[in-house]
């Protein structure tokens, strides 16, 4: 009995440490909404606090990011686009569901992907919070526009104080650090014992850590513009050591050259680490940059595997090292054309793609609630429209989830809110328990009863200044049901999306991405194309396969529970091998992309090359990836580069088994489910 309740106070000690920490953790969140809202008050009228929520929303998600000055003339752009877009929704019934349907296609393309799904959040929610009082934008439109400029220079300004103080800068060159030892240390494993299973684990676990830390980088602005240019890189870097996990002769023969070259790779990685910040002497960055040149010139490796690895990660050494020595080099940049080409290579118009298939069940949930609050002038009707739009998420098992959170919490704030009216607290006694409550809202993780149950005690509590808390708690537990039935008849009938199509999306997509990178590789040979457009679609690659798997383990998990996704559950073993094919080729192109870089495809051999491209481009669709292997041996062993064809040869072999792969699991893994398919899994 003293046992168990010595773990009860462990547990309860435990529990409320947990819980002051993230509470203080969240300070700078609560005491910047508590400053907006007196800013918006004493300036404006209460009229227009609504403001307050979405722009707290973005210092949130900005607070722990670097944040570029093109940020903040952002904050003002879009808040500009989103302000426009309200008006005129506002004007009447058509132009509301019309601009309601538009508007998250703007945003949601413009802002979020698949990999990042929530970042549409806050300008979108700043759109439709707009929306919520009508008479705000028409009667008094110049008055709210003022209200945004002033939100957005008090979040300018937060967000230059919190920079100023965390040095959020230096934060991911930390990492970044932190990631090359551990590159070099694995690299030093390898050479005094081999690629075994554990270290092969390692790698590949570096790996997806360098590409998901340089994809936050760039699509977030977690870094500065030249710390982001050395992550890309360094993900590079860590996609091609993880290439040695693949198979390569390790055998007696090559284990002592292997060994010494691995040694060398890793004693010149971790000098990298001392001299890639720009503080180090250009001296000591000349001095390893010609010991990596001489390496590179002497390099003689009979294994081709393992020569084209080591000729690909001296050379972007070289680059990193160039890129760190001149501080006046260029930060990477696309031209408006491969700008175009990488959009389009993340984001796809069609129906299979996260974006249009949310775009469209965001616009109907938009303007289904958002043309009911401009027709019935109904007051705090525009609950249903905040309702509405929190309980809609990217995926809708997260949405049916927070529908019974909301629901548990939503009714327990409205008996707390009758148990503080019964002390019938004036003007400011409410002022102040809404100020209380605005710490514990910001420090519960969203969408847990918790916070539905703060968010509703503010709601309302602040709400019975003007209206009776018993008008209010009707409103707010009638809203929240009108939301549900809303949100759940739209996630159902509408584009539904489950685990297996996502799964299936996700694999004809990176089918489509093999075809973009052949056709890259065909520019290569052409014109210089600049690193970063190869390391941008390398990194997206990396991390859709990275989903692609996570979405695998969550079938495989359900298969024994759903009959609906069991058949792509039965087909395990078939779908890791066509994912492990995948990310080898996605491997091997990016080797091949590389060498072509280099020169090794003579002029007089362009044009037998480019029909080895033209070939591989018109089978890079599920159905007919693999065939023909035949057609292209001849054509691979008329090259003359031994590392070309090599990799030629690689992608081939990988094809066959892919084809194999696909053709095992009679099209379970790449077929899209039917409508109804998707409805009954809904």
């Amino acid at each position: 009995m003293c046992d168990n309740g010595g773990m009860t106070r462990e547990k309860i000690i435990r529990w409320t440490c947990d819980r002051r920490a993230q509470l203080v953790g969240t300070l700078p969140v609560i005491v910047f909404f508590i400053a907006l809202f007196w800013v918006v008050q004493l300036g404006f009228g209460d009229q227009y606090l609504l403001a307050v929520s979405p722009f707290t929303t973005l210092f949130e998600t900005r607070l722990t990011k670097y944040n570029p000055p093109s940020q903040y003339a952002r904050f003002f752009l879009v808040s500009a686009l989103a302000l426009v877009g309200a008006r005129v929704a506002v004007t009447n019934v058509i132009l509301c569901v019309a601009v309601n349907l538009a508007m998250p296609f703007v945003l949601v393309f413009m802002r979020s992907s698949q990999l990042n799904p929530r970042r549409y959040f806050p300008y979108t929610m700043l759109f439709a919070f707009l929306q919520l009082r009508p008479g705000n934008l028409v009667a008094s439109f110049g008055t709210q526009a003022a209200v945004l400029a002033a939100c957005c220079v008090v979040l300018s300004a937060g967000l230059l104080v919190a920079g100023a103080v965390r040095h959020r800068g230096r934060e991911a060159r930390l990492r970044l650090h932190d990631c090359v030892r551990r590159l070099a240390d694995d690299l030093e494993r390898a050479a005094a014992g081999g690629i075994d299973e554990p270290l092969r684990a390692e790698l590949l676990a570096l790996r997806r850590e360098f590409a998901a830390l340089a994809y936050s980088a760039r699509e977030d602005s977690t870094a500065p513009p030249r710390t982001v240019n050395l992550l890309d890189m360094m993900a590079t870097l860590a996609q091609r050591t993880a290439y040695l996990t693949g198979n390569f002769d390790w055998s007696d023969r090559h284990r002592e050259q292997h060994a010494a070259l691995l040694g060398q790779l890793a004693h010149l990685t971790r000098e990298l680490d001392a001299v890639v910040d720009a503080s180090a002497s250009s001296g000591r960055r000349a001095v390893l940059a010609n010991r990596t040149r001489a390496l590179l010139a002497g390099l003689s490796v009979d294994e081709p595997r393992f020569r084209i690895f080591c000729r690909g990660y001296l050379n972007m050494l070289l680059l990193i090292l160039r890129t760190a020595d001149d501080p006046q080099q260029r930060v990477w940049h696309m031209s408006a054309r491969d700008a175009a080409g990488t959009a389009l290579f993340r984001k796809r118009p069609t129906l299979d793609s996260f974006e249009m298939r949310f775009s469209v069940r965001c616009g109907i949930v938009l303007a289904v609630s958002c043309s009911v609050n401009l027709l019935l002038p109904v007051d705090h009707l525009y609950w249903y429209v905040l309702h509405a739009y929190l309980l809609l998420q990217p995926f809708p098992d997260e949405s049916s989830r927070r529908m019974r959170t909301r629901m548990a919490g939503t009714a327990l704030g409205c008996v707390f809110v009758h148990a503080v009216a019964l002390l019938n607290l004036g003007w400011a006694g409410v002022m102040v328990l809404g100020m209380v409550l605005v710490a514990p809202l910001y420090a519960a993780r969203p969408g847990t009863v918790t916070s539905a149950f703060f968010a509703t005690a503010y709601a309302v509590t602040m709400a019975s200044v003007s209206i009776d808390d018993g008008y209010a708690t009707a409103m707010r537990l009638g809203s929240l049901a009108l939301a549900v039935v809303t949100v759940a008849l739209v996630n159902r009938l509408v584009l539904p999306t489950s685990d297996r199509r996502l799964f299936a999306a996700d694999v004809r997509q990176l089918f489509a991405m093999v075809r973009q990178v052949w056709s890259l590789v065909r520019t290569t040979l052409d014109e210089r194309v600049d690193t970063v457009v190869s390391s941008e679609r390398l990194l997206h690659f990396q991390m859709l396969h990275t989903q692609a798997n996570a979405l695998l383990d969550s079938i495989s998990a359900a298969g024994d529970k759903n009959a609906e996704i069991a058949e792509v559950a039965r087909y395990r073993d078939a779908a890791d091998r066509m994912l492990f094919c995948l990310w080898e080729i996605g491997c091997e192109l990016e080797q091949l992309e590389l060498l072509v870089r280099l020169g090794a495809v003579r002029p007089e051999e362009r044009a037998l090359f480019g029909r080895v491209i033209d070939l591989a481009e018109s089978r890079c669709d599920p159905e007919r990836f693999g065939t023909g292997v035949d057609e292209a041996e001849p054509l691979v062993m008329g090259l003359a580069d031994e590392d070309v064809r090599y990799v030629l040869q690689q992608y081939v072999d990988r094809a066959g088994e892919l084809r194999l792969a696909v053709d095992e699991a009679r099209g379970a893994l790449v077929e899209r489910p039917s409508y109804l398919d998707e409805v009954r899994r809904a």
